[in-house]
């Protein structure tokens, strides 16, 4: 089987930037039409980009010519679930978390301030994995320098984890961080 690589920061802008995006968006129209709270249209829109997502996932993989049936579900279950829980559905409820006690509103206005900084989050983390080399030059897996071992995976460069675990700093608090500086702008513009 031969991944197309090439392709490794669109994926990456889709999971974070893309998937962000896109649920915000649905979130938002969701509750500008009468749904009743952001929350529950939040919910909607995350299971329907998340299907997406699985059928996007299932598309490349087939494209790739994936191995079995069983290991292409296999493959979609850990990635969805790993990318449902750090990447999305993480930094929207301990972002709420923040804003609700730091600002003290109540919690659909935290969650929906939080959800409106959760693109600007994930496009960070999106840059800071193309940083090295640009979209087309290189990306975060391509970091060099000394290595280390973690957790038996010996020639780990060092550089390397540095920085995916400032992405999973800036992706897991960054929402939350955005959504305390558009609540404190909310309680600026309403005095």
């Amino acid at each position: 089987m031969a991944l197309p690589t090439g392709l490794l920061p669109v994926f990456v802008f889709v999971v974070t930037a893309g998937v962000a995006t896109l649920v915000t968006l649905g979130a938002y129209l969701s509750w500008r039409r009468g749904s009743r709270s952001f929350s529950a249209g939040l919910r909607r829109s995350l299971l329907g980009v998340s299907l997406l997502y699985l059928v996007g996932t299932a598309v490349v993989w087939a494209v790739a010519g994936g191995g079995s049936l069983w290991g292409v579900a296999a493959a979609l279950v850990a990635s969805g679930v790993a990318a449902f829980v750090v990447l999305w559905t993480a930094p929207l409820f301990l972002g709420q978390s923040l804003v609700r006690r730091l600002r003290g509103v109540d919690s659909e206005t935290a969650l929906r301030q939080v959800t409106y900084g959760w693109p600007v989050a994930m496009l960070v983390v999106f840059g800071l994995f193309v940083a090295p080399g640009g979209p087309t030059d290189g990306h975060l897996l391509h970091l060099d320098g000394a290595t280390t071992c973690l957790a038996g995976f010996c020639g780990l460069s060092v550089l390397l984890l540095v920085a995916v675990a400032l992405e999973l700093v800036v992706a897991v608090v960054g929402p939350g961080l955005v959504g305390l500086v558009l609540t404190s702008q909310q309680s600026l513009s309403s005095r």
